[in-house]
């Protein structure tokens, strides 16, 4: 009698730090049956998120605990003791995550028993198998989309009335004169700024609006946002009307420019209000203004249609956009996330510099007529 072969499970072990990409990139990539994830206590929380993210996608994760990150011959007999438990098994070792010492403990093991271990390559977007023999396999697909992102840093995008906005006919003309008419722009901004804080709806003296505001009042007509009521009036009759003509205008620009891009796979989402994973009674919220990830990359993109020299408590609005975007990029995407402010008006050569410092890409002015160049300039960078 012929007996059959048992079933080899493909079984990814992963080691788990606090940048979950190396981790889930693999595993959409390659869809094995499960997912091992070695954990240290300072990570259970990283792994609770991975295996939230994973399991939907018809992966079982499986959470072992290890004592410390930091215990070379406690991780080798971890490692020995996976693969003496899974004869059966098609075993992969991820060595790209987890600490130096945990990765080249689990890389002896797995080494010495002829098993097959993985890199991630995330600069030339390869999966590299350094054994039993070289390989490597391109990861040209995005696999990673915004909200399952978002949730593998510990940012929990809030349940809500978020839809995929209607592209607005007129919207491509608006932003092109708001942006190369910087004192319409403004005059726009101090005319809705003078009918208080949160109106339920706004009515603007066009003659307030100057030069422009014929062009400018037939624009927002067209978009839909606000109608004439008499020869010099004109009504913004909600609140989410009011929200689009001081700068949400800009936001649904750049979100259509985004999607236009066609690129394979890409995943955008506006106006994603999240909550951060943490303790405490009131946790920390915040809302991104556009989205998107290509080739598992988190692209973060402020819109600013304000002035941004305006000072604040932290110097001016365009310093204090700047050190929020930075700051979120690198909670939000980890060392993978990439930060660019779109601003209506140009900034100072102060704040130009520090967006270079701290590598956000800048679009400004005139030049957001050329946004979708300056996407594909951003997006091609390394």
């Amino acid at each position: 009698m012929i007996k059959n072969k048992p079933v080899q499970h493909q079984i990814h072990v992963c080691l788990i730090s606090d940048q979950p990409m190396p981790n889930l990139v693999p595993l959409f990539l390659e869809k094995p049956d499960k997912a091992l994830l070695l954990v240290s206590p300072e990570m259970k929380a990283q792994a609770d998120r991975l295996k939230n993210i994973v399991q939907p996608h018809g992966i079982a994760v499986e959470i072992r605990e290890i004592a410390s990150a930091y215990d070379f011959g406690a991780m080798q007999q971890t490692c020995e003791k996976i693969i003496t438990n899974s004869p059966n098994a098609e075993l992969t070792l991820n060595v790209t995550g987890g600490t130096k010492i945990a990765a080249l403990a689990a890389f002896q093991s797995f080494y010495f028993n002829n098993r097959r271990i993985v890199y991630l390559d995330t600069f030339h977007n390869m999966l590299v198998q350094l054994a039993p023999e070289n390989d490597s396999i391109p990861v040209r697909d995005n696999l990673v989309k915004v909200r399952d992102c978002l949730r593998a840093y510990g940012m929990n995008p809030l349940s809500g009335k978020n839809p995929a906005p209607v592209r607005r006919p007129g919207l491509h003309d608006l932003a092109r004169l708001l942006t190369v008419d910087s004192g319409l722009l403004g005059r726009l901004n101090n005319a809705i700024a003078r009918c208080g804080k949160n109106p339920a709806y706004a009515t603007l003296d066009v003659n307030d609006l100057g030069p422009g505001a014929d062009e400018l009042v037939s624009l927002l007509e067209g978009c839909g946002v606000a109608g004439r009521v008499s020869s010099t009036g004109l009504n913004i009759p909600s609140r989410e009307k009011i929200f689009f003509c001081r700068g949400g205008w800009l936001e649904e620009y750049v979100y259509w420019r985004v999607k236009d891009l066609g690129l394979r796979g890409l995943d955008s989402a506006m106006n994603v209000k999240v909550e951060w994973d943490g303790k405490g009674r009131r946790p920390t919220e915040n809302e991104f203004d556009v989205l998107f990830t290509h080739v598992n990359r988190l692209h973060l993109i402020s819109c600013k249609a304000g002035n941004p020299e305006r000072e604040t408590a932290s110097g001016s609005r365009a310093t204090e956009a700047l050190n929020e975007l930075d700051a979120l990029a690198d909670r939000a995407g980890g060392i993978f996330g990439r930060a660019m402010l779109v601003s209506a008006r140009r900034l100072s050569d102060y704040d130009r510099e520090r967006a270079q410092k701290m590598k956000i890409f800048l679009v400004e002015g005139e030049t957001v007529n050329h946004l979708r160049d300056e996407l594909l300039r951003w997006i091609e960078e390394r």
